[in-house]
């Protein structure tokens, strides 16, 4: 089931439908790296009212909209045209196009060339499976509308129905989206029987040229429409996404209800924002004579407040997300340790609550709550504080001598101490030892203390007989776990996570 054989098989069974035989496998070396996705460094802070659109199956649509296949490339040299360029409007890019369409061809983003004259199989099947995928996703967010509309007072049986439409169909879609997605992998993976770098590359490098081409196409337009100038609306973009800042589109409602806020951007973003996002790719579609334009762009979320603390790491107070409105703001957490399983469960919670503190109300009230969680945090048993973590090589970093050796990964060295002291202490029949490659748990010790070092692990439970449990550091637990990540927030957008003693303060 590995994208390579599963494509292999899909093609294989399309040409046959077709009366067309697939060719022998060859032998072919793998490459150096080639171009992978543009993402743009984020504007670190808080901003108003974010609303992001995205490209729907990117990879996908390139392959359609380039007519990207191994039976149409012609021969047009890889490397001749840069995204740079294009966005450039350098001379050297139209000269080259022009070439492209003295023999009815269209260029990728990377200079290969592919005929129009007819649709390669590619993209044949893209278009297909994209059909199907788009009609359930359609079922499933015609079934959020329904729950989102459910009186408080409708029947459970009827909720856990629309509950089950839900998540079947957002299966459903996301089969489709994945084996799409996938069939990119395939053409970049040596083992491939259509392998071909120059594919792969003019997919990737015409991502970089649509997503950077309606940035800077959505920061002019703003600029113009809200009478600023030079300011970057655009507070991240990643492969198929962008994140607008309109704050300054916000103000314009005459309303200071959220609901008519979110309809007034909802309205802009269908009415204004979408048919420029539409012309602008029939423009770029134009520009590299491409077989059509199909580059589908529609509007995702509308969030009351955002925070980005570095690339793919941000958090978001959505009130609607493709059409679905929610009664209360859903939290979209991207990147921060709130999902990460190598955090305490406790302070994955308490750190969803601190996010969603910061997002929607001020510095005092996230002092508040960080004050109730470590009154809380040092009252927990050692189990629920402690890192979870696997651990791998342990007898490449053992030590006869010294039970581990130097620059030993901390998860490593807290259980090679776990298994000497069961073995010091003749608790082996007691306690289960850790072994290469299992789940265990480690937690940071206070110095001075009987076994002389910084940190211990165990499987579930801490061996009471080491006599180490009132040296557990509590504090330092609650920094590295739950302030740590904080302050990646909180310095991001000015604040601090507890409050910061001052001249002023200590003097009246």
């Amino acid at each position: 089931f590995s994208q390579v054989r599963t494509w292999d098989a899909i093609i294989h069974h399309h040409l046959m439908s077709k009366g067309i035989v697939i060719p022998r496998k060859e032998e072919a070396e793998k490459e150096d790296q080639y171009a992978g996705a543009f993402v743009k460094e984020p504007l670190v802070g808080k901003h108003d009212w974010v609303v992001s659109f995205d490209l729907n199956s990117l990879y996908p649509h390139l392959i359609m909209q380039y007519n990207i296949s191994p039976d149409t490339k012609g021969n047009f040299t890889r490397g001749s045209l840069t995204p740079d360029a294009v966005l450039r409007g350098d001379p050297s890019v139209e000269q080259l196009v022009e070439a492209a369409r003295e023999t009815d061809s269209c260029l990728a983003a990377n200079g290969v060339g592919f005929t129009r004259r007819v649709r390669g199989f590619l993209p044949e099947l893209m278009d297909s499976m994209y059909a199907e995928r788009k009609r359930f996703k359609e079922l499933m967010i015609d079934a959020q509308r329904r729950l989102e509309g459910l009186d408080k007072s409708a029947p459970l049986h009827e909720r856990r129905k629309i509950e089950y439409e839900i998540s079947k169909y957002k299966n459903f879609q996301l089969v489709r989206k994945i084996q799409l997605n996938s069939a990119y992998g395939a053409i970049g993976n040596e083992y491939f029987r259509f392998f071909d770098v120059d594919l792969a590359e003019a997919i990737t490098l015409s991502g970089q040229l649509s997503i950077q081409w309606i940035g800077e196409s959505l920061n002019r337009f703003l600029n113009k429409i809200l009478g600023s100038s030079g300011e970057d609306y655009v507070i991240a973009s990643d492969t198929d996404s962008v994140y607008l800042r309109l704050g300054g589109v916000a103000a314009r409602c005459k309303s200071p209800d959220k609901g008519k806020i979110v309809d007034f951007l909802d309205g802009f973003c269908n009415e204004v924002l979408q048919p420029f996002i539409n012309k602008e790719f029939e423009r770029l579609a134009q520009t590299l004579n491409a077989y059509e334009n199909r580059m589908v762009m529609g509007r995702e979320v509308i969030a009351e407040k955002g925070v980005w603390t570095a690339k793919k790491r941000y958090m978001l107070a959505v009130w609607d997300s493709e059409g679905v409105r929610y009664k209360s703001p859903k939290f979209k957490i991207m990147g921060i340790e709130t999902a990460r399983s190598s955090t305490p469960a406790y302070v994955r919670k308490a750190l969803k609550a601190a996010v969603e503190t910061a997002l929607l109300r001020d510095e005092a009230a996230l002092h508040a709550l960080v004050k109730a969680t470590e009154s809380e945090f040092k009252k927990l048993p050692v189990e629920e504080v402690a890192f979870p973590r696997s651990v791998s090589k342990m007898d490449e970093y053992a030590n006869e001598g010294t039970v581990y050796r130097k620059s030993t990964p901390i998860a490593v060295k807290s259980a090679l101490l776990h298994n000497h002291l069961l073995k010091t202490h003749k608790l082996t029949r007691k306690y289960r030892a850790i072994g290469e490659g299992e789940k265990m748990k480690f937690v940071y010790l206070k110095i001075p203390n009987p076994i002389h070092e910084s940190v211990i692990g165990f499987t579930t439970t801490l061996p009471k007989e080491f006599g180490i449990h009132k040296y557990v550091d509590y504090d330092m637990q609650f920094d590295k776990a739950f302030l740590e990540p904080l302050r990646s927030i909180t310095t991001a957008i000015g604040w601090t996570p507890q409050p910061q003693s001052t001249l002023e303060s200590l003097f009246g």
